[in-house]
């Protein structure tokens, strides 16, 4: 009987689970896929996301979202068509910022600070902007404008762990290894909250780095 009911009970759940990923609009499918997007079911939101685009071929929102999907899964490729193909319906801050993002994993700078900043125009609260674009401007070496960034990026935000981490760059940049111990002490404590330990780990590494500095 009671392998019955547990039976039973998983049947229905997973009714619910297919009922939950169908839509009849193509603004709710990409609603859907944002919301799964936000649950890191990242295939089962490229699938809304793939029904949103049938349903409607301009949706520039379903492909910046399904952009993204495939960014957090490491299909960088399928992510920049996404993006190229949704900047090319509407100029959007959410793909141009994810631009930035992909442009910083090469290595362009430039590049990724002009995306940003088309971001940050659209949007002028595009947290996570500020702080790629921050990033970039300290590979650049300049310094005083990560520090800006990553000030307004904080702001936006104030337990944001990676804007922490963009201003002990640029401090380690200006020689100001106290300000940079400060800010890897406060990106590992904010990391450590978030259950992030890889990231924990290596900002105490950094931080350890800083403090042989402070002693020379």
């Amino acid at each position: 009987m009671k392998k019955l009911f547990i039976l039973i009970v998983f049947m229905f759940i997973t009714v619910l689970d297919a009922n939950a990923l169908e839509c009849d609009t193509s603004t709710q499918c990409a609603l859907l896929g944002k919301q799964l997007l936000g649950q890191k079911e990242y295939k089962n939101a490229i699938e809304c996301f793939d029904r949103a685009i049938s349903l409607d071929e301009k949706d520039f929102f379903a492909y910046a979202y399904r952009a993204k999907a495939y960014y957090y899964l490491g299909d960088y490729n399928s992510a920049n068509k996404d993006i190229e193909k949704s900047l090319e319906i509407k100029p959007n801050s959410v793909a141009y910022g994810l631009k930035s993002s992909l442009f910083l994993k090469e290595g362009k700078y430039r590049e990724a600070i002009d995306s940003s900043s088309n971001a940050i125009e659209l949007n002028p609260d595009y947290m996570k902007c500020y702080e790629v674009r921050g990033r970039a401007k300290a590979g650049l070496e300049d310094y005083f404008g990560a520090l800006k960034d990553a000030t307004k990026a904080i702001k936006l935000r104030s337990n944001y762990a990676k804007s922490y981490e963009v201003m002990a760059m640029a401090h380690i940049g200006l020689r100001d290894y106290p300000s940079a111990v400060a800010d890897y002490e406060k990106a590992a404590e904010l990391f450590k909250e978030q259950g992030d330990r890889k990231n924990y780990k290596k900002m105490k590494k950094f931080m350890k780095h800083c403090r042989k500095r402070i002693e020379k």
